[in-house]
């Protein structure tokens, strides 16, 4: 017999985050049950968190003092190798299996989907843009074409993710998930992950410099996927992640 336990969270990854720290294990040793997958509502309106029910085993019904004593920190080498709940929008992520190597080819009647619902979209929102959907083979890609690339992006990127999020859940509201859907406009993508870079290089030359651990601005789980990635081939440094839900964040440390 097994105990359950409700956490919630703006995301299932912030959740089951926020239930591994609770418990004092790592992710991938919980066993849980997504009760609602919560929403970012559309460009930030009528969001709601999400939800997991864990199960624990009687032997591990106890948490541990470690973990009453305040947010553990997370290594690069699990967070940075962990599978990504994020990259598993509208499934529960793996817990038994693998995820398989295989590439599957999403289908042409999904690419239409994704292509008609984007444009629709965009056309309702008031965007003049032009999309094309494609299978870019791990992801569904969309790219948007627009003169207000700034006002679709929108500041940190909140905007186009929220498009993203809205375009996941309603094109697999009624089909079977096949791979993620990835929204980019002019390059942002590539050029968000290389500015990171370049702000976990310059923090980690610093952290040299002074001898001391610094803590990068708070990032979503992906972000600091980049930074622990990035950082992982320094030897001089090494990366955790501290802190809670919306205030998570990278922190370097000289070896």
């Amino acid at each position: 017999m097994s105990e359950s336990r409700e956490f919630n969270a703006a995301t299932v990854e912030e959740a089951v985050d926020k239930a591994a720290a609770t418990l004092g294990v790592v992710p991938e040793q919980l066993s849980f049950e997504v009760v609602d997958r919560g929403s970012a509502g559309f460009l930030g309106m009528g969001s709601r968190d999400a939800r997991i029910l864990v199960e624990l085993p009687e032997a591990e019904t106890e948490v541990p003092a470690s973990a009453k004593e305040g947010p553990a920190l997370v290594s690069d080498e699990e967070e940075a190798t962990r599978p990504s709940l994020e990259e598993l929008p509208l499934e529960e992520a793996p817990q038994q299996e693998e995820p398989s190597a295989v590439t599957v080819d999403a289908p042409d009647d999904l690419i239409l989907a994704v292509d008609e619902f984007m444009t629709s979209l965009l056309d309702r929102v008031g965007f003049d843009a032009t999309v094309d959907a494609y299978d870019a083979g791990d992801v569904i890609s969309v790219d948007v074409a627009t003169k207000e690339t700034g006002l679709f992006i929108g500041q940190k990127g909140e905007t186009i993710d929220s498009i993203q999020h809205l375009l996941n859940v309603s094109v697999y509201k009624n089909r079977p998930f096949v791979k993620k859907i990835m929204v980019d406009s002019e390059g942002y993508r590539q050029r968000r992950v290389e500015a990171l870079q370049g702000m976990a290089h310059r923090t980690a030359r610093r952290a040299l410099r002074e001898k001391r651990s610094l803590s990068l601005p708070p990032m979503t789980a992906a972000e600091r996927r980049v930074v622990h990635l990035y950082l992982k081939e320094n030897p001089g440094v090494t990366t955790s992640s501290e802190g809670q839900e919306e205030d998570r964040r990278v922190v370097v440390s000289p070896v």
